[in-house]
């Protein structure tokens, strides 16, 4: 079975857009909010929390379990602190010394490695970009912030035609 578009998607065709008129149009106010939701998001992915305590006084016969981690944890630069591994910490045996190599790899393909850094110029619509390093949760980050940067350049290049063009289009409130 061939795979098939629905004719009737709004936006495919310049006769079946969201007003039903037959005009192209962007809801850019929505859309630069759907960005700056993405990018809520983005932030709290990026963003590093305080580490969480790793010992605790207790009076004796308490035994109160460990604070759990703080509030957004999850985030790629703390599954970086928390996960990594190091091979001194699994012995020279040699199955030690294996488990830590399988452990390494997986880690580094889901994780990775690297620094979150922003290049490029951040002046310009599409200028600044997000880097976040190796692995598949980075790529998830990076792809993220692909996204709502091009939502956001989408926007400002419908508004810089729109000027060029001398004409003030409908603009969705």
């Amino acid at each position: 079975m061939a795979l098939e578009y629905d004719p009737d998607w709004p936006g495919l065709t310049d006769k079946n857009d969201a007003s039903g008129s037959g005009s192209p149009e962007l809801n850019r106010p929505e859309i630069k909010r759907i960005a700056g939701n993405l990018r809520t998001a983005l932030d709290a992915l990026i963003t590093e929390t305080q580490a969480p305590a790793r010992f605790v006084a207790h009076a004796p016969g308490d035994n109160s379990p460990l604070p759990g981690p703080p509030a957004g944890a999850g985030s790629l630069p703390d599954l970086r602190r928390e996960c990594g591994l190091a091979a001194e910490r699994y012995g020279s045996w040699r199955a030690a010394q294996s488990f830590y190599t399988a452990a390494n790899v997986a880690f580094n393909q889901l994780v990775g490695e690297g620094a979150i850094k922003h290049d490029g110029d951040s002046r310009s619509p599409g200028g600044e970009h997000l880097q976040a390093g190796t692995g598949a949760y980075a790529d998830l980050v990076t792809r993220a912030d692909a996204a709502a940067q091009a939502l956001l350049t989408m926007v400002d290049s419908y508004d810089r035609a729109e000027q060029a063009n001398g004409a003030d289009a409908s603009r969705e409130v």
